[in-house]
């Protein structure tokens, strides 16, 4: 049996691209206020046999009752007919901006952090997203978004999202969940609200498959899948965007992981290597994995900055928070392990769990990395999913 899924703020697609990987959904709608960001939801969603009605620009500026209506043509007309809504509404609002170094006078260091803004209006979305609820009435509703969300207000945004949501008949919980605890190669939490209504059988969270081994205690975990395992078989870095080459260049590899995200057609996209600026690349050459941006000498050290950035993964260890600004070395830790470069755009996929047949349309890597890192990473989606299609099913 194949459940209906709808993604507002759906960006590229990672939430729902992790729950048609499971085999079980169909997507049938997608929003965003990015329309190239759409146009790679709907050519990798066609892949999977979807057909999805999309709706770019502000949603804000469309009535919800006529959101609704864009599911006509779908059969879904009626409230109850959906089976899942999805969506992760902006999160700038509600995001804590990493802590920032700065040097003062003295040549002491602080680091920083900006205040939460929860006058953003983009904190409101969310109730934009309730009132698409409350009129397509779908069997269950997963909102997505930064930590924060939960903290936000002093918790008022989530216990909001319950009330209003009890008020027309759902029971609802939220949970934040560790990327890597489901076999992401990443260090990235997310928060999830999950709400169904009475009619469905409750749901169960997905238990962690992947984690670290403790002294003396046997476990059913698997490793947390590294660097190494999520990129080391790509082939070479390109200089230019090249296409697709065939399946021959890439490198050996043991990697459970590596080989579930290999495609069976071609070597994928988005696999270039962009060479920094001299400072920047004097400043990377200075690093080792496992460094910050304080430890480079003092000729190197930027009066300002984020406090690991220009630092280089690790290959034996998952990578830190892939960001919408993952191709910028000064933003992150985004230095590839060994070579003097950033990772290209296809390795931060990896290290989201893209798998190599999702092909990313645009020709500017900021773009590109928007995507990339604004998604939610689709091999957590797809342990939500899982669950969630157990509980539809009831």
């Amino acid at each position: 049996m194949r459940f209906t899924v709808a993604d507002v703020f759906a960006g590229c697609g990672g939430l729902s691209h992790g729950f048609v990987r499971t085999g079980l959904f169909d997507v049938v709608l997608g929003t965003d206020i990015d329309e190239r960001a759409l146009d790679t939801f709907v050519h990798n969603h066609s892949k999977h046999g979807s057909n999805p009605v999309t709706v770019s620009g502000d949603i804000r500026s469309l009535p919800p009752s006529a959101l609704a209506g864009k599911l006509n043509v779908f059969g879904l007309d009626h409230p109850g007919s959906l089976d899942i809504l999805v969506g992760g509404p902006p999160c700038e609002g509600f995001s804590q901006n990493r802590r920032h170094e700065v040097i003062l006078p003295g040549g002491k260091r602080t680091f920083t952090r900006n205040p939460l803004d929860n006058d953003d209006a983009r904190n409101d979305l969310f109730r934009y997203f309730l009132a698409l609820v409350d009129i397509l009435r779908p069997r269950m509703v997963l909102i997505e978004n930064v930590p924060q969300m939960v903290s936000s207000r002093k918790g008022a945004t989530v216990q909001e999202i319950q009330r209003t949501l009890a008020l027309i008949g759902y029971h609802t919980e939220w949970r934040i969940l560790l990327a890597s605890d489901y076999g992401v190669p990443q260090i990235r939490r997310r928060a999830f609200v999950v709400a169904w209504q009475d009619s469905i059988d409750g749901f169960r969270w997905p238990e962690p498959t992947h984690g670290k081994e403790k002294p003396g205690v046997k476990s059913r975990l698997r490793p947390i899948n590294t660097v190494k395992d999520a990129i080391a078989d790509l082939p070479p870095a390109a200089k230019a965007e090249a296409g697709r080459g065939g399946v021959s260049r890439y490198r050996k590899t043991r990697s459970a992981y590596a080989k579930a995200m290999q495609s069976n057609i071609a070597t994928p996209m988005n696999h270039v290597a962009r060479t920094p600026g001299e400072m920047v690349l004097k400043r990377l050459r200075a690093m080792r994995p496992g460094m910050i941006t304080s430890d480079l000498p003092p000729e190197l050290l930027p009066k300002s900055h984020y406090y690991n950035c220009y630092g280089r993964l690790s290959w034996d260890a998952p990578a830190k928070t892939i960001t919408k600004s993952c191709n910028y070395l000064g933003s992150g830790c985004f230095g590839h392990p060994e070579e003097d470069r950033g990772i290209t755009m296809r390795e931060a996929a990896r290290l989201q769990s893209f798998d190599d047949d999702f092909d990313f349309l645009s020709g500017s890597e900021p773009h590109v990395a928007k995507m990339v890192g604004s998604a939610v990473p689709p091999l957590l989606a797809a342990a939500l999913a899982e669950q969630i299609a157990k509980a539809l099913d009831t």
